[in-house]
């Protein structure tokens, strides 16, 4: 019973296992983990959190203030003979303040609280897509050595057919010493580019595995096609709507907004109060009646620093506002022209992926023609192995080709991120 019962103990902890690492890892298995396992994704949230909370903040100084405070002293009136052990006084106080107008600052504050969680929110959209571009790219990484390892291997087994053919000739006495060592030199050449690439595909593993904090044994098998089976075109959008220049938008109305508030600040401050003071009962002056009190009012509160601190303020204000104008007519133009150059590129690509599945196709026929007129004797041994090297370095060609062209689609849906404004 106890063994049968560890028995389904150990499935369903190998489902549970299967469940949170596929079988085969694909292009959004790893998106997915990215998103949930590494620690940007947490403080972004966080930040978000902290940006609301920050309105919140900004509204509280709409309500009334409340304060207390307690005072004990003890007061001599010297010579002490004149009041022998001093008089002890404990007084205490409870007032509370309502702002009732601010002239701005109070408004201008929350609209600062406001753009700053939009900026927050733009910021964490962008960091998300940085997580999410760095993982794909890390995985196109990855399935392109396991492309290039695949190749090796088969460039190998090519030329180990190759041998074999050579040996087939070796029976009918077509061959002499030299064409044999001419033979295992190479097959011996292709085993670094085997060894290479080995250690490429696990280096690649190991960076993906890092950063999605996960162990390498766990990303073994990966998913090593490259090639896009969504041939929709890569359209320009209206670059307003990314969040970069979202974010930029935003931090120029925040820049505004605050000169704002600085110009805000010469402007006094309007509150009712109102307090009450209880009277110390044990506290009996001669000819003093001790009784409690309570106030209440109006307050114009105005301060005017005269070493000049506000005016510095608001010409800081005003210098920032300026540079985030700048700022954003910067990053439209430089992220219309990033846009415009990433689509052009993949266009280029596109066009190159065509020509290279040709070539590869051609050297594939060439090959497989040149290694049966070699077991005829009509082929020489140099244009066989250049037949092979030819179909090698095609196939190479094309994974470099499809690892760029992935690597520059998620460029583009990075920079093509929506943000809020």
């Amino acid at each position: 019973m106890r063994k049968l019962k560890a028995a389904s103990l150990a499935v369903l902890m190998s489902g549970a296992l299967n469940a949170q690492t596929p079988e085969v890892l694909k292009e959004s298995d790893v998106v997915k983990m990215a998103i949930e396992r590494n620690e940007i994704s947490a403080i972004t949230k966080n930040q978000i959190e902290q940006a609301e909370i920050r309105i919140k903040q900004a509204r509280s100084y709409m309500f009334p203030t409340l304060k207390a405070n307690a005072t004990w002293s003890k007061l001599y009136i010297l010579p002490e003979k004149r009041l022998p052990g001093g008089i002890e006084t404990r007084q205490g106080e409870i007032s509370l303040t309502q702002p009732i107008y601010t002239f701005g600052r109070l408004s201008s504050g929350v609209k600062i609280a406001k753009l700053s969680n939009e900026i927050t929110n733009n910021s964490a959209k962008a960091t998300v897509a940085e997580v999410v571009k760095t993982a794909k790219q890390l995985f196109y990484s990855a399935a392109y050595n396991k492309n290039v390892l695949k190749i090796a291997q088969e460039s190998l087994a090519n030329a180990n057919s190759n041998k074999s053919a050579l040996n087939e000739r070796v029976s009918f006495g077509r061959i002499n010493q030299n064409d044999n060592l001419k033979m295992q030199a190479d097959v011996a050449s292709r085993k670094p580019l085997l060894h290479e690439a080995t250690k490429g595909y696990e280096r690649s593993l190991q960076d993906l595995s890092s950063f999605l904090d996960i162990s390498v044994e766990e990303i073994k098998n990966i998913d090593a096609n490259l090639a896009d089976t969504s041939r929709d075109p890569l359209l320009e959008k209206p670059v307003d709507s990314f969040v970069d220049v979202a974010n930029a938008v935003n931090q120029q109305k925040l820049a505004a907004a605050q000169e704002e508030l600085a110009k805000d600040d010469y402007m006094p401050t309007i509150s009712a109060f109102a307090s009450y003071a209880p009277t110390n009962a044990d506290l009996a002056v001669p000819g003093v009646l001790l009784t409690d009190t309570a106030r209440f009012g109006l307050r114009l509160d105005f301060d005017l620093p005269l070493g000049g601190t506000k005016v510095q303020e608001r010409k800081i204000r005003t210098i920032d506002r300026t540079n985030s104008e700048l700022n954003l007519r910067r990053i439209r133009r430089e992220t219309a022209k990033e846009q415009s150059s990433l689509i052009q590129q993949y266009s280029t690509l596109e066009d190159k992926d065509k020509s290279i599945k040709e070539a590869v196709r051609l050297a594939e026929r060439s090959y497989k023609v040149a290694l049966q007129s070699f077991r005829n004797g009509s082929v020489s041994q140099l244009q066989l192995n250049d037949s092979e090297l030819l179909l090698t370095n095609n196939k190479i060609a094309q994974a470099q080709n499809l690892l760029q062209m992935k690597l520059i689609k998620t460029e583009l849906e990075r920079l093509q991120t929506e943000g809020r404004r």
